[in-house]
């Protein structure tokens, strides 16, 4: 990625600094609530093209769990847990899945792996309790 071919335009801005203090994985109507906070006069469409922009250039992750895309700004390798229920989505950090998983894709022949992660789904505890 070549930080020249981005042009960091007002929304693009709000748009970044709303993902990194979001606890979370938001999706598009979560980023675009909170970045009319600011920018009142924003579409939902201007951050939609945005966050797919972001995410393009590798500046942002998209996460997409039961047909909804959800983004985040940590970009340090790492895999997801993801309910099957509520869909919540939380980072869970293991250095030695992110190697494993790198280390058996050298394996794969005519194909650079540059990263790896790993979605597990399953059932949060919210949703075993609920049961």
């Amino acid at each position: 990625m070549k930080q020249q071919d981005i042009k960091y335009t007002n929304q693009r801005i709000e748009i970044l600094d709303f993902l990194r203090e979001f606890d979370g994985h938001p999706t598009v109507d979560d980023v675009y609530e909170g970045v009319r906070q600011k920018l009142t006069r924003i579409s939902k469409a201007t951050v939609y093209s945005n966050l797919k922009f972001l995410a393009e250039k590798g500046l942002i992750k998209e996460v997409n769990v039961k047909g909804v895309s959800r983004f985040e700004s940590n970009l340090i390798p790492h895999h997801h847990t993801i309910c099957i229920e509520c869909g919540e989505i939380r980072d869970y950090e293991s250095e030695e899945l992110s190697q494993y998983a790198m280390s058996i894709a050298e394996e794969i022949d005519d194909f650079k792996i540059e990263s790896s992660d790993t979605n597990f789904y399953g059932i949060c505890k919210k949703c075993m309790e609920m049961e």
